[in-house]
């Protein structure tokens, strides 16, 4: 069964092949005051690859101090591995983003976020992502991460500009460190995350132990 899709607003959604689809900005952004929101539902069986055209630029609100928010919600009985482009948020900007997925037993997800925080030569914007999984009506992941000028953990000299992260549940994985990059053990899953100033570099820690 071929995926059914619907879209409106800043995003235009395209099938790109039998199970894949692309996520396509209609306009320039998100900018600030922008509300997005993507439903995904995977059934039983199904299987789903999710990925976007191109990097997401958030911009500053044109008056005002107001964040773009963007909610990612997935249903997953099958499998749905959901790697969109990275965002980049350049000065001024503050973006929110969240990923709530609800899994059936035996569902299986990848979920990757790329962040780089300010554009070549530019100050970094603000940057707040929130990731909470859960599997048969039970949490198993829950985690907020905020970067950028005004958030809790951001304290200079300590002040990473990328940051990447790969959630995978499906198949169990232990412990493994590499340069800025750790996977943590989850219930037959695990979470990597890699930190630095470059985002290439980050990318690739986090592939290295994945």
């Amino acid at each position: 069964m071929l995926p059914v899709v619907r879209a409106s607003g800043q995003l235009a959604v395209r099938r790109t092949g039998p199970a894949s689809v692309h996520l396509v900005a209609t306009a320039f952004g998100p900018l600030g005051g922008d509300d997005a929101e993507v439903r995904l539902v995977v059934e039983e069986g199904a299987v789903l690859a999710v990925r976007s055209v191109a990097a997401a630029v958030a911009l500053p609100a044109r008056d005002g101090d107001r964040p773009s928010v963007q909610r990612v919600l997935a249903e997953v009985a099958g499998s749905l591995d959901l790697r969109p482009e990275p965002t980049v948020v350049v000065r001024g900007a503050h973006h929110r983003v969240s990923v709530t997925a609800v899994l059936a037993p035996g569902a299986v997800l990848t979920a990757a976020e790329q962040v780089l925080l300010g554009r070549s030569g530019e100050e970094p914007g603000r940057w707040t992502g929130t990731t909470r999984v859960v599997v048969d009506g039970r949490p198993l992941l829950h985690t907020t991460v905020g970067l950028g000028p005004g958030a809790p953990a951001w304290l200079p000299p300590v002040a990473p500009r990328a940051y990447a992260s790969t959630v995978h549940v499906g198949q169990a994985a232990g412990v493994l460190t590499a340069d800025d990059a750790v996977r943590l053990p989850l219930e037959n899953g695990w979470v990597a995350t890699a930190w630095g100033t470059e985002l290439h570099s980050v990318v690739r820690a986090v592939e290295a132990v994945a």
